[in-house]
């Protein structure tokens, strides 16, 4: 995709070892993209746009893909608490509990990293990880935002409150109002799976259960949207203050 790869390329193009660009692919974004891989002494391959989606695993890549050399990098909690202490900011988190669709994963990466967090902590086992699929729902967000893999979700909560942070659940059934809690402080947003939501013993785990409150019609928004939702409501709280009762 456009986007991701633009990114990839501005951030680390070390690790491209080439770019394929679909044979019918031109404009300025394409040619933009080519000059930059040829300035980094990336090769750059046209190729039939049914062999960029063999590659990529999907049709969704507009006719532009890059290759990487390895997998992709997870950090671990240690990397994620250091980027919070050195930023000199609260503490913000966002911690997927078995989120399963790519897409979602993926947009929830690209929300979380434009509204601030300090990394995203996924489970190693039962639930998405970063695919080219996930990159390209991210917009390339991938590659700017920490990402923890983590065995036991309930014990990275408790890691982090015992550093003073407050575990905070989303789910529909929320007993308070997103809108009227004070998140503005070191929060970890938790967001359960698209369809059992936060598991048991990992919403025991946490220090409050918020909802957000709908005008009309559905019982609960998809995890993507509920969880860009919340993360901008910390964002808001953090540059206006929360809203008293």
């Amino acid at each position: 995709g456009i986007n991701p790869v633009r990114e990839v390329l501005a951030t680390e193009a070390e690790r491209v070892e080439r770019l394929l660009v679909a044979a019918g692919r031109s404009g300025p974004a394409a040619r933009g993209i080519m000059e930059a891989a040829r300035a980094a002494r990336i090769r750059v391959e046209r190729l039939p746009a049914e062999a960029l989606t063999r590659t990529a695993g999907a049709p969704g890549h507009q006719g532009v893909v890059a290759v990487l050399a390895g997998a992709y990098v997870y950090r671990g909690l240690d990397d994620l608490v250091a980027a919070w202490k050195e930023s000199g900011q609260p503490a913000f988190f966002l911690i997927l509990d078995s989120v399963q669709d790519p897409g979602n994963l993926g947009s929830l990466v690209r929300a979380a990293h434009a509204a601030g967090v300090h990394g995203v902590v996924i489970p190693r086992d039962r639930a998405a990880q970063v695919t080219p699929a996930v990159v390209k729902a991210s917009a390339g967000a991938t590659e700017h935002t920490l990402i923890a893999r983590e065995t036991n979700i309930s014990r990275t909560i408790s890691r982090l409150k015992e550093l003073g942070v407050w575990a905070v659940a989303l789910e529909a059934d929320g007993p308070d109002e997103i809108y009227s809690t004070d998140i503005s402080g070191d929060v970890a947003l938790v967001v359960g799976s698209e369809g059992a939501g936060i598991r048991r013993l990992v919403k025991k785990s946490c220090d409050l259960v918020v909802s957000i409150p709908l005008a009309r019609g559905f019982d609960s928004l998809n995890a993507a949207q509920a969880g860009a939702v919340a993360l901008f409501e910390v964002r808001r709280q953090r540059l206006y203050g929360p809203v008293r009762k």
